[in-house]
C-alpha cells in the first residue's frame, strides 16, 4: 500500500528551511541521479526549520530500486526524527522490547502515493535551525498529515466507486471478487493504519478518523455505545434467567439444539491435512519470515477459505454460488504460490526424509487443487 523504501536508500537530506515548503533529495541504490522531493507544508518541531541530512549504514543492494516518478510532488506528511516506536529484541518475545527514535519521513505524492521511509539506524546530522515551529503550529500540521492520511486512505479504498456493490443478491462470481478485492483493500488498509497510530495516544480516535469511520467519533457515538452496552447487557441478563447453562452437559445439548452439527467438507479436511502436514515439519521456523513460513501461512489460509465457503451447520445458510466460484478461484491462485514455494524449498532440502515430505506435501496441494477445479467446473454446469 505504501512504498517503504528504507532499505533502497543510500543517503538524502530533508530542506525545511522555508517555512511551508519541504524539499529534499534521495539518492538510491543503483541510481546514478537523486530522487527529487518538493512537497507543501513542514516537518515536526524537531526537524521544521533546519536541513536533515542521513546516511544508510546498510542500503540492500540486492533490491531494485523503488519506480518511484521524479520529482516527488504532493504534500508532506509525519517528517520527524524523534517517533518512539517498539524495536523487539531477536528472542521473539512479545513482551521484550525497548522504545527507540524512529526517524519518519512520509509524504504524499501525488502519483505514487504514500512514501516512507522510516527506520531507527540511519546516521542523523541536524543543521542549526533557521525558524522557531509553535506547539499550536506543530499540532495544526499533525492535523492536516492525519486529513492527508484520510485522503489518501479514501482514494485507496475506491470509496463512492461502486456504491451499491453488496447489494445484489445471487451475484456471480466476478461480482464476489470484486466485492473481495474491496474487503483485502479494508483490510490492508485497516493493517497500515494500526501500524502506523498503534502506540500513538487516541490511537483508535486517528484510525477511524482515516478510514472514514467518523460516526464512531464523537459524543453522539460515546452515548450510542453506551446505549448498546446497556441493551446488550439486559439481553444477556435475561438469556441467563432463561437458560441456566452451568452445567457442561447442560450447554452441551443447548449448542446441539441451537447450532446443529457442523458438518465438514472432504475437500476442507484434505488442505487442512496438508496444512497440518506442512506446520509439524516446519513450526519451528513458522515465527521467522521465510519460505517454511510462507507456505504454512499459504496453507492455512487456504483451508481457512475452504472451511468457510464449504462447511456446514444446521443453522447456517447455503452459500451463493457466485461466492463460492470466486472463492475457489483465489484458492487456486493461493495454492499455485504454495506449489511454487514448496518447489523452492524442495530444491533447497539437504536433508533427504525432509525432502520425501515436502514432496508429499507437494502431491496433496496438487491433489486439492485437481479437486478445486473439478468443484469450480461442476458449478459453473450447474
Amino acid at each position: 500500500m505504501a512504498w517503504r523504501i528504507e532499505s533502497a536508500v543510500v543517503h538524502g537530506e530533508i530542506d525545511n528551511t522555508s517555512p511551508g515548503r519541504t524539499v529534499g533529495r534521495l539518492w538510491l541504490i543503483h541510481q546514478d541521479k537523486p530522487l527529487v522531493i518538493d512537497l507543501i507544508g513542514d516537518c515536526w518541531r524537531d526537524l521544521a526549520g533546519t536541513v536533515l541530512t542521513f546516511q544508510n549504514p546498510h542500503p540492500d543492494y540486492a533490491l531494485e530500486a523503488p519506480c518511484l516518478t521524479c520529482p516527488q510532488n504532493g504534500v508532506v506528511g509525519d517528517m520527524t526524527a524523534s517517533r518512539k516506536a517498539k524495536v523487539y529484541h531477536s528472542d521473539l518475545d512479545l513482551e521484550s522490547f525497548t522504545w527507540q527514535n524512529h526517524l519518519s519521513l512520509e509524504w504524499f505524492d501525488l502519483i505514487n502515493g504514500r512514501v516512507l521511509v522510516e527506520t531507527p539506524l540511519f546516521h542523523l546530522q541536524i543543521s542549526e535551525r533557521s525558524w522557531e515551529q509553535s506547539v499550536e503550529a506543530q499540532e495544526q500540521q499533525k492535523r492536516a498529515n492525519l486529513e492527508a492520511m484520510r485522503n489518501f486512505i479514501h482514494v485507496f479504498l475506491q470509496r463512492g466507486v461502486s456504491p451499491d456493490l453488496w447489494t445484489e443478491e445471487n451475484a456471480d462470481e466476478f461480482a464476489w471478487e470484486k466485492r473481495f478485492q474491496e474487503s483485502d483493500r479494508l483490510t490492508e488498509a485497516f493493517q497500515e493504519l494500526l501500524e502506523k497510530y498503534a502506540d500513538e495516544p487516541a490511537s483508535q480516535q486517528k484510525i477511524s478518523y482515516a478510514m472514514g469511520w467518523d460516526r464512531m467519533l464523537g459524543q453522539e457515538s460515546e452515548a450510542d455505545d453506551v446505549e448498546f452496552a446497556r441493551d446488550s447487557a439486559s439481553c444477556l441478563e435475561d438469556d441467563e434467567n432463561e437458560n441456566d447453562l452451568s452445567d457442561i452437559d447442560e450447554w452441551d445439548d443447548f449448542l446441539d439444539e441451537e447450532l446443529g452439527e457442523t458438518v465438514v467438507h472432504p475437500l476442507h479436511l484434505k488442505a487442512q491435512e496438508a496444512a497440518t502436514a506442512a506446520i509439524d515439519l516446519l513450526g519451528d521456523r513458522i515465527e521467522f519470515e521465510g519460505l517454511e513460513s510462507r507456505l504454512c501461512a499459504q496453507l492455512m489460509q487456504i483451508s481457512a477459505k475452504l472451511a468457510g465457503a464449504l462447511n456446514f451447520s444446521g443453522d447456517s445458510y447455503e452459500q451463493e454460488p457466485g461466492y463460492i466460484l470466486a472463492l475457489l478461484k483465489r484458492c487456486l491462485h493461493w495454492q499455485n504460490d504454495a506449489i511454487s514455494t514448496c518447489h523452492e524449498l524442495i530444491s533447497r532440502c539437504k536433508n533427504p526424509q525432509q525432502e520425501q515430505e515436502l514432496l508429499a506435501i507437494r502431491e496433496s496441494i496438487f491433489a486439492v487443487r485437481d479437486q478445486v477445479t473439478e468443484m469450480r467446473r461442476e458449478y459453473k454446469q450447474n
